[in-house]
């Protein structure tokens, strides 16, 4: 069975809070320059992993990915005639 996740990105004050993160999701990614990390998260404990995170204090931010709002079907789509047109 494939269980539906949605990634998470969330941004922290300080690199040593990276640990407590791994308890709320999968930790896929950490970027210490921007400090802001990737979380995968399970569709149905989304709203609860989003109240748990905005409550803590060295959080700043949370957003949540758009990949599922991307269309990803390519081929009913027909640019070709409008970029090759004559002006």
């Amino acid at each position: 069975m494939i269980v539906k996740r949605i990634g998470i990105y969330v941004y922290f004050k300080q690199n040593k809070f990276i640990r407590q993160l791994k308890r709320h999701g999968h930790l896929i990614y950490v970027n210490k320059d921007k400090k802001y990390a990737l979380i995968y998260v399970n569709e149905d404990k989304l709203e609860n992993t989003l109240i748990e995170l905005g409550k803590l204090k060295f959080v700043t931010d949370i957003t949540t990915s758009e990949y599922h709002n991307i269309s990803r079907e390519y081929s009913s789509e027909d640019y070709e005639e409008k970029d090759y047109r004559v002006i």
